[in-house]
């Protein structure tokens, strides 16, 4: 009985355990560990996201510029025609283009394709067939407007469309003055397509600029090789 009541003693009067230090410690040290393990997760959702929405931003683009070249592609549509129609400017394409298996196409389109409130709009006028190539009349009513692309912007100070000529062999690294005159519309061999996309949530800010991706095409009209010896005009 004395033994026991001796060991109740010990137990009672017994220092070992945490003092209130030691808990202040550890206390903080799980606050800095959960706080360490939130900013990781926190940064690793961040980066996901932002890949995300430039995986987004890349694929919408090429899409749309696969689209404009396309168009550019189909636009030498008969001998002798010039194909970029003047009142073309930096923001507007005016173009006329149409695929199709013959040598020379009686049914074009005329494409504008022109940007405005952050989307790319191609809207499409026939042509009447009243007058034959490359003399075609094109109806005031348009058959169709399509949304190529949403959450679009120039690229810093470029326009989404420059034109070059041929000045010589070569073309020029100096992009024609717009809106284009009759004589410069038919001297544009060559066109530069560069816009920036932001994702489909359209997260295009400046502090979410690393969000968006930059895309640029350069497409020549023209069927041969440049000549030194001959004047380079466009779809020869």
């Amino acid at each position: 009985m004395l033994r026991s009541h001796r060991s109740a003693l010990i137990r009672l009067y017994d220092q070992r355990g945490f003092t209130l230090i030691e808990t202040l410690v550890a206390v903080v040290t799980s606050l800095v560990v959960t706080f360490a393990a939130f900013s990781v997760l926190d940064i690793s959702l961040s980066q996901s996201s932002r890949i995300a929405d430039r995986v987004s931003a890349d694929q919408r683009g090429r899409v749309a510029m696969e689209k404009i070249v396309l168009k550019l592609h189909s636009s030498c549509v008969a001998p002798e025609v010039t194909p970029v129609e003047a009142g073309s400017e930096g923001n507007k394409l005016l173009i006329i283009s149409q695929t199709g298996a013959e040598a020379s196409l009686a049914k074009v389109t005329l494409h504008e394709i022109y940007l405005a409130e952050g989307k790319l709009i191609d809207t499409s006028y026939p042509n009447t067939e009243a007058k034959p190539a490359p003399n075609w009349e094109f109806s005031k009513t348009a058959s169709g407007t399509q949304t190529m692309l949403t959450g679009v912007t120039q690229t810093g100070a470029t326009s989404v469309f420059q034109y070059f000529k041929y000045e010589g062999s070569k073309l020029s690294e100096t992009p024609l003055k717009t809106p284009l005159t009759e004589l410069e519309a038919g001297e544009a061999a060559a066109i530069t397509v560069s816009f920036t996309t932001a994702s489909e949530s359209g997260r295009a800010s400046k502090k979410a600029g690393e969000r968006t991706v930059d895309l640029a095409n350069t497409v020549v009209l023209r069927f041969s090789p440049a000549s030194t010896s001959v004047t380079n005009l466009p779809c020869a």
